[in-house]
């Protein structure tokens, strides 16, 4: 069982939150491997913004070059065969110490256990409106 399948199995929504909030935070730290996560022909649409998985990794070293540190706090979130759609907010503390709060609208579509495809939509909640670029940027 892999971490989407096992997602897709927890009925418990207190715990599904709490678990969608360490794979994200995990995944943005480098402490989760994407290809365990995204299928190869992963697409990713953010505010009209389109990346595919190497797109998608290039994101992920971005973010990481750009903030001290990040953290995922999913508010919402639910399951359904091959759809996970979730509200989360990111937290992001950037080197000098300033932070942004970032409110996600998550909608997933799976495959084979794996996330094929991403639609969100973001705004910021806290923080300078041009935190928001950080959702979608790749360098």
């Amino acid at each position: 069982m892999n971490i989407i399948t096992r997602l897709l199995t927890q009925s418990d929504n207190a715990i599904l939150r709490e678990e969608m909030s360490r794979l994200l935070t995990g995944l943005f730290k480098g402490e989760i491997d994407p290809k365990d996560v995204f299928s190869p022909a992963y697409q990713q649409i953010t505010d009209g913004h389109l990346l595919d998985y190497s797109g998608f990794i290039q994101h992920l070293e971005h973010v990481r070059s750009q903030i001290r540190d990040i953290a995922f706090r999913v508010e919402q979130i639910g399951c359904h065969d091959t759809l996970l759609a979730d509200r989360h907010i990111v937290t992001v503390t950037y080197p000098e110490g300033h932070q942004a709060e970032i409110e996600v609208y998550m909608f997933a579509t799976l495959c084979a256990g794996k996330i094929c495809r991403i639609h969100e939509v973001t705004r910021v909640a806290n923080g300078e409106a041009s935190a928001r670029a950080l959702a979608h940027a790749t360098g």
